[in-house]
Order: structure tokens, then C-alpha cells, then sequence
């Protein structure tokens, strides 16, 4: 079992993603603002903002488990230095 927690960069990873998206989602919306969105782009808009949707509920959970994982190795240490005095 690898003692390396990538948790974090996971998180990192998925907002990452999650700002691509939503970049994509805007240049959407200003073509659709311009009226200019035909209604194959309108269709991929809204599927669009429904993953980017989903994407950043992900994202939230990695970031929780990224600050529950980051708490147990606080713990850890934090026993381990107190077992070692």
C-alpha cells in the first residue's frame, strides 16, 4: 500500500477540468446571447453546463476527502511525534 496521497492533485485535477468547461460553457452562452446559437448549439449548451454541473460535484467531493485525507495525517504525525518523545 503506497503511502503517497495524491488526493490533493486529484482535486486540483478535476477543478482544472472543471474550468475548461465552464470557459466553454461562457463562449456558449456569448454566442447564444448574440442570438447566433442554432439549435444543435443550444443542445450542447445545456448538456454542457449539465457536465460541467456534475463535474464541479465531483470536484467538491475529491476536495472533501482531499481535507479528510490531509486531517488523518495531521493525526498521524501528530501521534507519531507525541509517541516519540
Amino acid at each position: 500500500m503506497s503511502t503517497t496521497d495524491r488526493s490533493e492533485a486529484v482535486a486540483d485535477a478535476l477543478w482544472a477540468r472543471v474550468r475548461t468547461m465552464a470557459a466553454r460553457v461562457a463562449a456558449l452562452e456569448e454566442i447564444e446571447a448574440l442570438g447566433e446559437l442554432d439549435e444543435e448549439g443550444r443542445g450542447r449548451l445545456v448538456v454542457l453546463r449539465m457536465r460541467c454541473t456534475r463535474a464541479a460535484g465531483r470536484a467538491r467531493m475529491a476536495d472533501e476527502l482531499a481535507d479528510q485525507m490531509a486531517d488523518v495525517q495531521r493525526e498521524r504525525l501528530r501521534r507519531n511525534t507525541a509517541t516519540h518523545r
